[in-house]
């Protein structure tokens, strides 16, 4: 009985053994590429490059990670529609596609090859994902034998996160403000700052409420307001028409008024502790402007620092 129980200890320990070698390591770590939205497995040995968006292995194998809106990838997926298309936009990177295909019947898969200087090619895989945001990923392969079907893999599991919604953009700059009708938010710069337009009416001043850092200190708005006008573009040699201090975002602020040929700007500036400043910047036609003006103090009446 006993010699019996051993052999079939013997035969679980070798099934454990035989079920180790082909089970796959599993709990891959998924790595975020800086500066996207994208997430993804890595293959084994590769790790972030010095260059943003890009990751990396010894053998000289890149992955580099390309973002766009997703209202972008249509006229990318064209150019994957044949390899002659594809290999006609890389033309000026020596690229030549060989073949097109798509993966899971989804993601377009292209393989090619790019001339080097010293006569020799090196193989290129581009892939394209669709998302909120429009992805595109090439593969500059090295010599270390990475495969079509690495590829794949790392495509395969590519997650892009959800592009924010207006509202949790919103939370993320560091004041809070009113949009007063007609005017509504037209877009957002995260953690700095808001633009507002006229929905349909291009004409209407443009506002936008920022914050900016700099080392001035309380009571220096004049100089600064002025320093930061003539700094914007296209209106360095704007003629300065009125100016005087002023309430805004719930302090003691500074108010300029400027015309440049046929523009006029409006300006509001605070400088808040901890090294900053609160900016409202409204541009426009000066014929639109004078209907405008109403809103615009309006609007600057209802900023505060955060």
């Amino acid at each position: 009985m006993q010699t019996r129980a051993r052999f079939l200890a013997r035969i679980a320990a070798g099934a454990v053994a035989i079920l180790a070698f082909t089970i796959p390591a599993i709990g891959q770590e998924r790595m975020a590429i800086r500066g996207t939205s994208v997430t993804l497995t890595p293959p084994p040995g590769f790790t972030a490059s010095r260059s943003a968006r890009t990751i990396e292995n010894t053998t000289g194998t890149s992955i580099m990670i390309s973002e766009t809106s997703a209202q972008g990838y249509a006229e990318l997926a064209q150019r994957f529609s044949s390899p002659k298309a594809l290999s006609d936009g890389y033309a000026q990177q020596k690229v030549t596609i060989r073949s097109v295909r798509r993966i899971d019947g989804k993601i377009p898969f292209a393989v090619g090859r790019q001339a080097q200087n010293n006569g020799k090619e090196i193989p290129k895989y581009y892939g394209l994902v669709q998302g909120d945001k429009t992805v595109l990923v090439t593969f500059t392969i090295g010599t270390g034998g990475f495969s079509e079907a690495d590829a794949e893999a790392v495509l395969r599991s590519i997650e892009i996160a959800p592009e924010p919604t207006l509202e949790e953009k919103l939370e993320g700059i560091p004041f809070i403000f009113s949009a007063v009708a007609p005017y509504a938010v037209k877009d957002v710069i995260p953690r700095q700052a808001v633009t507002l337009e006229v929905e349909g009416d291009p004409k209407q001043p443009v506002i936008v409420i920022g914050y900016g850092r700099s080392q001035a200190l309380m009571g220096d708005e004049a100089r600064v307001a002025v320093d930061l006008l003539r700094g914007t573009g296209g209106w360095r040699e704007a003629q300065i028409i009125e100016q005087g201090p002023a309430m805004f975002a719930g302090g003691n602020g500074y108010l300029i008024k400027a015309v440049a040929e046929n523009r006029t700007a409006v300006q509001y500036l605070r400088i808040i502790a901890g090294g900053g400043y609160l900016r409202l910047l409204a541009r426009g036609e000066t014929a639109a402007f004078d209907g405008a003006a109403s809103v615009v103090a309006e609007i600057a009446g209802t900023v505060e620092q955060r």
